[in-house]
């Protein structure tokens, strides 16, 4: 049971629709509420009722009464039903055909008369009530009704007839006709309150005048509440005169009323509607999903959807929308969205003008907002729900609470720090997350966006071995922006794992392109994320598989090779977590770096914007010494120029002041320097420039925001920091010699004091 006015119970695997149980669309006696309303019951208690008012009065008004989708025109056919198999007649009368008083009498004596078989009443009192009807009504009224005039009767009108031929003698005739009949007639007016205020008054005039006939009863359905609101827009009763109530009075001699849905039937209609989606689309509902459902239903829907038409109005939009979004997002979520979308629109679009704020995403935070309490924030957006006038504020505040975390923060007024609620929203593709958001009030998956099941086909590739669409599609998407295509693989490889002989190729394809792209402020880099991914591959691999694939991978491209030593540093690095296989890779990729740093030599330093990486990565996989060799090789050679592998050593990254970014350099690193190269011998072959330091001074900022393709500037920043070791090594030297000792005498000599 997924709703309950108890306690969710355990999820159940929807069961085989045939078309009998497809009653979702059903607006009648199949619908839905058919079974777990047990309307039967009730239809068959007031068709009783009808019965014994029939044995106490030969003609009577009755009113069905129940709120605007409580399902009266269903219990109306149920009612129907009943008394039809137990030897009355049923007619229906609707007041909705007719645009005067004279139209609807004429037609409500046409369905009466219809109502009776021929045989019964006889062709002579059929012509007396269409006489009645024609002298009652004007002929062009009366003519336009089916059946008034096919008697005859019309024909008849102002022909001299012996007798009394006068309305009132001819519907005392009418009147004698039906006390004879065997079985009583039903008429049965439904949806009274969807009348304009005129046609409320003539038909209540139609059937207080001219349809108290014996033999004859009434029933009528509405809502009393919108009646009552009709009659008052009518000169004759009047706003606040409280006579709408005594007028009805007057008109309905019974009162049967609709009893409200208990808490138990609302959670099984609401059920049964959802079983029947499950069905029909193939869901199959996780523990979790019902556990959430059971708590919209109890803070927010079981409110709004108590009526047999409002459950339907809601998950007949579910059902007619999910094929968009299946597989897509998550189904509880989808339910309170659509649920918004159909009943307080306003508040979906109070949810979609803020949703920068409410999904936490950086470009909504202004220095107030992060300073804000959650006392001062839930203030703040109990206002916004109010401005929006949600039929139940209180409820509205509870579902948006129930649906994204920085709203229940603050109505809660804490603070959730961490990322296990969000990784959860995250893994069930929630509505709480910038990532699928806009599947919810799109209604489907946007352009922009990479659709699941295209990672889920592309996964299967992976599977198989097999470079298809699906893969050729995730590299496209990635090459453009790679962060959220690897979550989502990410995602499947944790619910499946993936291959290493073919997952780990796929990510060296696009690790460069990777890298160039920017990451958000509260997000890993592209590049860090395909690192992470490739060694939870690699950890689910037999290891001595494992070795041998990285070794691969490495010998690749240097693309690839990228991934694969700072696949290995990043698994070496990790002491909490045993990687087996990244030990025994550890030397042939170092190797592999090795001859990539000497292929690179064939062209300038400069050309070469992954040099600093590979030489960051052997140094840490192979001994250092070796990486000094290897830079020195290439220096004495003259293929690589001393002072702009001294400006690659200088890393750039990215500055903010919370208006603009830009790209800064980072500190010059004495360490660094004599860790690749080594200071000494780097300062015997950089000639001294003591300019730099009147040109850069200590004590004024250096402005480190630069071209990140301006390497000179870059070179003369490092050339700087090497003057600066130079003046302090210096200084460092002077004082350990110490000042000149004088003799007494002036004599420079001690020997010669004496």
């Amino acid at each position: 049971m997924r709703f309950s006015h108890k306690k969710a119970s355990e999820v159940r695997t929807p069961r085989t629709l045939d078309r009998k149980t497809q009653s979702l669309y059903a607006d009648d006696a199949d619908g839905l509420e058919r079974d777990v309303l047990n309307r039967k019951r009730l239809a068959t208690q007031l068709a009783r009722a009808i019965r014994d008012l029939a044995e106490e009065t030969e003609s009577a008004v009755v009113g069905l009464v129940g709120p605007w989708g409580s399902g009266k025109s269903s219990l109306l056919g149920q009612i129907e039903t009943d008394l039809a198999s137990s030897d009355w007649y049923i007619g229906h009368h609707n007041p909705w055909a007719y645009s005067d008083f004279a139209g609807s009498a004429a037609g409500f004596f046409a369905s009466l008369r219809d109502a009776v078989p021929e045989e019964v009443l006889g062709k002579e009192w059929r012509a007396t009530v269409g006489e009645w009807v024609s002298k009652a009504a004007p002929l062009g009224a009366a003519g336009g009704v089916a059946g008034v005039d096919g008697s005859g009767a019309i024909g008849a009108v102002g022909a001299v007839i012996t007798g009394n031929r006068s309305p009132a003698r001819l519907r005392e005739v009418a009147a004698e006709g039906l006390k004879k009949i065997d079985k009583p007639v039903l008429m049965v007016l439904d949806d009274l309150d969807r009348l304009a205020p005129d046609e409320l008054l003539y038909t209540f005039k139609l059937v207080r005048l001219l349809g108290r006939l014996p033999n004859v009863y009434y029933l009528l359905a509405y809502d009393e509440a919108t009646l009552t609101d009709l009659l008052e827009a009518t000169d004759l009763v009047g706003k606040g005169s409280g006579r709408a109530q005594q007028y009805l009075e007057k008109i309905i001699q019974v009162r049967l009323e609709i009893p409200p849905m208990l808490a138990e039937q609302q959670a099984a209609l609401a059920n049964a509607a959802i079983d029947e989606i499950c069905a029909r689309r193939g869901i199959t509902l996780t523990a979790g999903a019902n556990r959430r459902m059971q708590r919209v239903w109890q803070d927010c829907l079981a409110i709004y959807l108590d009526q047999p038409r409002s459950v339907k109005r809601l998950f007949t939009q579910v059902d007619a929308t999910w094929p968009d979004v299946a597989g897509e997002v998550d189904f509880a979520d989808f339910v309170a969205i659509t649920f918004l979308r159909v009943f307080e629109r306003r508040t979906l679009d109070l949810v979609v003008d803020h949703r920068a704020e409410i999904l936490q995403q950086a470009s909504s935070f202004n220095f107030g907002t992060r300073q804000e309490s959650p006392q001062d924030r839930w203030a703040r957006w109990k206002q916004r729900i109010a401005a929006a006038e949600p039929r139940y504020p209180a409820a509205i505040e509870n579902l948006l609470a129930d649906l994204f975390i920085y709203i229940r923060g603050a109505k809660e007024g804490t603070q959730y720090v961490g990322s296990s609620y969000q990784e959860d929203v995250t893994q069930r593709m929630g509505v709480g997350t910038s990532e699928h958001f806009d599947r919810y009030v799109q209604i489907g998956v946007p352009e922009s966006d990479l659709a699941e099941a295209t990672v889920r086909a592309a996964a299967d590739e992976l599977r198989a071995g097999e470079l298809g669409p699906a893969i050729t599609e995730l590299v496209h998407r990635m090459s453009d922006d790679a962060s959220p295509a690897l979550r989502k693989l990410r995602r499947e490889h944790q619910a499946s794992p993936l291959p290493a002989s073919t997952t780990l190729p796929l990510l060296g394809n696009i690790y460069l392109s990777a890298m160039e792209q920017k990451s958000g402020p509260f997000g890993l880099s592209p590049n860090f994320s395909i690192i992470g991914l490739a060694v939870d591959v690699l950890d689910q691999t037999d290891p001595s598989i494992a070795g041998s694939l990285i070794e691969a991978l490495a010998a690749a491209d240097p693309a690839s090779l990228a991934l694969a030593a700072d696949t290995v540093r990043m698994a070496l690095k990790e002491s909490d977590t045993p990687h087996p296989w990244a030990a025994g890779a550890k030397t042939p990729v170092a190797d592999a770096l090795a001859r990539g740093i000497r292929e690179f030599a064939s062209q300038p330093a400069r050309s070469h914007p992954r040099l600093l990486s590979f030489l960051y990565d052997h140094f840490h996989l192979a001994e250092p010494a070796e990486t000094r060799e290897l830079l020195w090789e290439a220096i004495d050679s003259g293929a690589w120029d001393l002072q702009e592998v001294l400006g690659l050593l200088i890393p750039l990254g990215q500055a903010s002041n919370g208006e603009e970014s830009w790209t800064s350099m980072g500190d010059f690193s004495e360490g660094t320097i004599e860790d690749m190269l080594g200071v000494d011998e780097v300062l015997d072959r950089i000639p001294e420039n003591p300019e730099l330091l009147d040109r850069h001074n200590p004590n004024v900022y250096f402005d480190r925001r630069v071209d990140a393709d301006d390497l000179n500037a870059r070179i003369e920043y490092a050339l700087t920091g090497l003057e600066r070791v130079r003046a302090r090594r210096r200084q460092e030297a002077e004082a350990a010699s110490g000042p000149e000792v004088p003799t007494a005498d002036g004599d420079d000599d001690p020997a010669q004091a004496d």
